[in-house]
């Protein structure tokens, strides 16, 4: 008999539960309970739990509170520091963006839209840091899902149609290093559309295209952004690069060098590029003279100086070479002192690239080599005890 009541209880509780789901308002409870919870940042994990059933139930699963608190819940995941919750889902702070989204525009929605509102300022934010903060872990693959999600949260009607060109570039560039070239030319060509990185973004997008295996597109992405940025040192330069070492074609790497110095005939830059391509097909001294130049339009163009020493440093080593093979003595000592004079050249150079850049040890090293060939005992000993400390 005492059974029986017990099973006659139990059927009338199951039945009362029923009866509750049934309930329009016990329906609501639901999604007012997880509301309650979400926060106040506590029983996260009952509230998804009460959330989850929310939407599957007839009377609340269209209701546009439903999803808004859905995203209420999301969100206090993504920002609580309770461990007991804070992996309950993955990427909480997209889902609860979603959710709010989807909320958005659902009926009974003009209530709440205003906190909406005020979520997706914070949500830009907290997106953008947890995607710089992947970026610096070098996890890539989290930092483009949190970078492409802030391109999408700022389209949303309170940013004003703004549009944070950074975030997107960062969101190609994170694309390009997970090998997502689709995505990465996408957010590129989004980026240049408005102006944002000018040539060194066009660039970036051409090196894209690059990785991905396309080359037509690579050198036509380059000369377009040429075109536009002919004073760009990245595009003229993959230009070059890729009609000399690629196609070994001088006379296109040549013409490109021509047009650029017709646009800016003073960019010391576009004369040491000609003199290294002089350098590239063994025509020594029109690149001295290209060298030369750079650095008669700019006295502290490093590189310039550290390249012309360099060369006339490598055609001392040649001439030492040969004077080696000599085996008559007199012969020798003239060959070695033509060879000598050559070293005797690119010294100056080689110090004065010394003096724009002090501590770079591979000129340091070169000048010890050079102190030593010219017997310059005094700067040799100097150097030397400068490499040591």
């Amino acid at each position: 008999m005492k059974m029986k009541k017990l099973v006659l209880t139990t059927i009338s509780l199951a039945f009362a539960l029923l009866m509750m789901v049934g309930n329009v308002d016990a329906q609501k409870k639901y999604v007012t309970k997880a509301q309650m919870w979400a926060e106040s940042g506590e029983r996260l994990d009952t509230a998804l739990n009460a959330i989850k059933f929310a939407v599957t139930q007839e009377k609340t699963k269209d209701w546009g509170k439903t999803y808004y608190v859905k995203g209420l819940v999301y969100d206090a995941i993504a920002q609580t520091e309770n461990p007991e919750f804070t992996n309950l889902v993955e990427y909480p702070a997209i889902k609860a963006f979603e959710n709010y989204k989807k909320a958005y525009d659902m009926k009974g929605a003009a209530s709440f839209k205003s906190a909406m509102d005020m979520k997706f300022l914070s949500l830009s934010n907290l997106v953008l840091n947890k995607a710089i903060e992947a970026y610096n872990k070098e996890n890539f693959e989290d930092a483009f899902i949190y970078f492409e999600q802030a391109i999408k949260i700022n389209e949303m009607e309170v940013f004003g149609g703004e549009v944070d060109t950074a975030v997107i570039f960062n969101a190609a560039l994170t694309a390009n290093r997970i090998k997502n070239y689709d995505k990465a030319i996408k957010y590129y060509n989004k980026a240049i559309e408005y102006n944002y990185g000018e040539g060194d973004a066009i660039a970036y997008l051409a090196q894209t295209y690059k990785d991905k295996g396309d080359a037509e597109a690579y050198i036509n992405t380059l000369k377009s952004g040429f075109e536009k940025y002919p004073s760009n040192q990245s595009l003229l330069g993959s230009i070059i690069n890729y009609y000399l070492l690629e196609t070994e074609n001088s006379d296109e790497a040549f013409k490109y060098l021509a047009l650029a110095r017709e646009k800016d005939p003073s960019n010391p830059q576009f004369y040491s590029a000609e003199a290294h391509l002089y350098d590239k097909i063994g025509d020594k001294e029109n690149a001295k003279q290209k060298y030369l130049k750079a650095i008669e339009l700019d006295e502290t163009f490093f590189e310039a100086y550290y390249n012309l020493g360099v060369l006339y440093f490598n055609e001392g080593v040649e001439l030492t070479d040969e004077a080696n093979k000599i085996t008559d003595n007199d012969e020798y000592e003239k060959a070695k002192k033509i060879a000598d004079d050559k070293f005797k050249e690119a010294l100056p150079y080689i110090e004065k690239s010394r003096e724009l850049k002090p501590d770079e040890i591979g000129i340091m090293q070169t000048l010890k080599t050079l102190y030593y060939r010219l017997q310059m005992t005094n700067k040799y000993n100097e150097i030397n005890a400068q490499l040591e400390q």
